[in-house]
């Protein structure tokens, strides 16, 4: 599908839109943070990739999301480890994480990979080995112009144009209260285009959720894994809904199935957290909270649920700290 085109400014706040910075043949964005481990791995990779193919058209954008307003303090600890690492690569802001919104990023880091006309053909989440080197073998192929530059979503099922479209809408029309109702008429009729194209279903879903129609909610996500058996977002709707209607063996089996599916999906791990603390495993809960902050510490639910498990042992001290980091994460969101 084609990507959303954005427009920001760089690290000395000179506006950049992706235009200006795309590579003739492809063009990576890295999704990164200070306070993400994996984020200086990624881009000291992505860095030497690109003085590799600079001249076979390859591009590689790394887009700041370390925090939704970037205050002095934030640049000047961006510009350091940008000065430390030798990143020579175009950093820019994302001031209101809004193209991170925008690209439904849901770890740091992710990279995405676009064709010249601004077309996704591969995503990583979380930058994973395995993940990591088969993206570098793909990047590699598709520069030399190798048989493996054809990647497998174009080799295999492409969605219907029309489908495509209509989802677009009905994601456009969610970010709106006032058009929300119009959604679901649109991801029905995208459905309608095409069976085959699992977004719709989830949107759908996504949406009924949110309207407290659990019933029909469960079956669009049901009906993606008919179709995906280890589609992440799928598993893990699916596993927040059942932890809801309080069944917790049910809800911990989809989520760790999410987690299996895809390591980097992180409401996956404090929402077993979630599940450990209902079933009154206190330590084991604790862990998996630990490793949604490691993955992102700028998720704020991680903290209300947290805030929530402490709360219930009677710490209030330790609630009262979660919350407030809550309330502040909160804040911050455009």
């Amino acid at each position: 599908m084609e990507a959303p085109d954005f427009r920001l400014q760089d690290i000395s706040h000179k506006s950049f839109r992706f235009a200006d910075l795309k590579g003739e043949k492809l063009t990576v964005l890295v999704f990164w943070a200070t306070w993400s481990g994996n984020s200086q791995k990624a881009l000291r990779q992505m860095q030497e990739l690109q003085r590799t193919y600079a001249n076979s058209g390859l591009s590689v954008i790394a887009i700041n999301v370390d925090r939704q307003e970037m205050n002095e303090t934030v640049l000047t600890s961006i510009r350091q480890l940008v000065e430390q690492q030798q990143i020579t690569l175009p950093v820019l802001l994302d001031q209101g994480l809004r193209v991170f919104n925008d690209y439904g990023v849901i770890a740091v880091p992710s990279l995405v990979v676009l064709d010249s006309k601004r077309v996704i053909r591969r995503e990583l989440s979380g930058y994973p080995l395995l993940g990591a080197d088969e993206l570098k073998r793909y990047l590699e192929a598709t520069l030399e112009d190798k048989p493996l530059a054809v990647p497998h979503a174009v080799a295999g099922y492409q969605p219907d144009k029309k489908a495509v479209r209509l989802w677009n809408m009905g994601r456009s029309s969610m970010k709106s209260e006032r058009m929300a109702a119009q959604a679901e008429g649109w991801f029905k009729k995208a459905i309608a285009a095409d069976p085959d194209f699992t977004l719709p279903y989830l949107s759908l879903g996504a949406l009924y959720y949110r309207q407290h129609r659990l019933a029909e909610a469960q079956q669009q996500f049901e009906t993606v894994l008919q179709r995906k058996p280890d589609n992440a977002l799928a598993l893990g709707s699916l596993g927040q809904l059942l932890l809801d209607r309080g069944d917790l063996a049910g809800a911990e089996q989809r989520l760790n199935a999410a987690l299996r599916a895809d390591e980097s999906y992180l409401p996956g791990y404090y929402l077993l957290g979630v599940v450990k603390g209902r079933q009154k495993e206190f330590e084991q809960a604790l862990v998996w909270f630990k490793q949604a902050e490691a993955r992102n510490p700028r998720e704020y639910k991680l903290f209300v649920y947290r805030g929530q498990l402490f709360e219930e042992r009677g710490n209030l001290a330790a609630a009262t700290a979660d919350y407030r980091k809550a309330l502040e994460l909160i804040v911050e969101q455009p």
